[in-house]
């Protein structure tokens, strides 16, 4: 510690204690409060932009207050993830928290963050099946547009023997089809697609399904394919997929009706879902799960969740996984 003085404002000198920084260790007291000053005026108030959100700031727009940003978008009840790992041995991995009701039985189907169905190589923006006509009642328009290989929309026996698909798709770049060809005896099936500067196909053989056949497309617009045989009224050939510009063609919809894809739940453990899909396909790493109400399957549990033990009211349905 060192004294050094400090003069005063009348010139005279005090001795004023310091450390050996120069920080004063000694202080004065505080002198009596000072008479308080006039109010300022007031700031007044204003009304708030209506809709605030979660994260907005308020800002000047268009003359005027405002609430600026992008709001979140809402997820709706039911969805969850998103997913954030697949493999087809040990499951599902999602992020956040898992709903209550998620448990064995429950099937979970993949989503967007709003809740629609989502399949990775999917144009599920129409119900193309809508646009069929002529199809035999037990193999309907919408068979050949289910996302599966293995049933297809087949042409009536009566006269014309004729399926139009007169849903006008633009933008073609690329059209492959997957036909089922069973002329009967020495008929041939041809598969007819029209539009600007398409080209006829003929596919020859007898109850096959053929794999994905490239259609060439000489423009970018397609109107109709139409399906007939060259005698008699015993066609039985049909459309099984239709794939333009790489993406396949699937009707559009809500679950657990329209196409999908979806994952049986047989446990879970953490962030860790695991069971079986009904597709051979992967799972999208980034979307959402989503779970319908009351979505238990019935030949896992009765209506008190406890274990059915004989089949007796099996759910067909639920089985198939639609």
């Amino acid at each position: 510690m060192a004294i050094l003085y400090g003069t005063q404002s009348n010139g005279e000198t005090l001795p004023v204690l310091v450390d050996q920084f120069g920080n004063l260790l000694a202080k004065g007291i505080d002198g009596q409060q000072g008479p308080a000053g006039p109010p300022g005026p007031d700031g007044g108030s204003f009304p708030l932009p209506p809709d605030p959100y979660e994260g907005a700031f308020l800002g000047w727009l268009n003359n005027g207050l405002a609430w600026i940003g992008t709001p979140p978008v809402p997820i709706p009840e039911g969805v969850f993830g998103p997913i954030t790992g697949w493999n087809s041995s040990t499951g599902l991995t999602v992020e956040g928290e898992i709903p209550s009701q998620i448990a064995q039985g429950v099937r979970v189907y993949q989503c967007n963050d709003d809740g629609s169905i989502f399949v990775d190589g999917w144009n599920n923006t129409k119900v193309w099946s809508s646009s069929i006509r002529n199809a035999r009642p037990a193999d309907p328009g919408t068979r050949g547009f289910d996302g599966n290989s293995a049933t297809c929309t087949i042409t009536d026996d009566s006269n014309p023997n004729t399926i139009y698909w007169d849903g006008l798709i633009t933008g073609v770049e690329s059209l492959e089809i997957q036909v089922r060809e069973a002329g009967i005896g020495e008929y041939d099936t041809t598969f007819t697609i029209s539009g600007d500067g398409l080209v006829t196909t003929q596919i020859q053989g007898t109850n096959e399904i053929t794999s994905l056949q490239s259609i060439p497309v000489n423009s970018a617009r397609v109107e109709n394919i139409v399906i007939a045989n060259t005698g008699g009224n015993d066609l039985q050939s049909g459309i099984c997929q239709m794939q333009v510009n790489g993406s396949l063609l699937v009707d559009s919809g809500d679950y657990p009706t329209a196409p999908n894809l979806n994952f049986l739940v047989q446990s879970v453990s953490g962030q860790n879902l695991v069971g079986t899909p009904n597709r051979t396909l992967d799972f999208s790493i980034g979307k959402y799960l989503r779970v319908p109400e009351q979505d238990v399957a019935r030949w896992l549990y009765d209506g008190n969740l406890n274990k059915v033990i004989t089949t007796t009211g099996i759910d067909i349905s639920r089985l198939n996984g639609n």
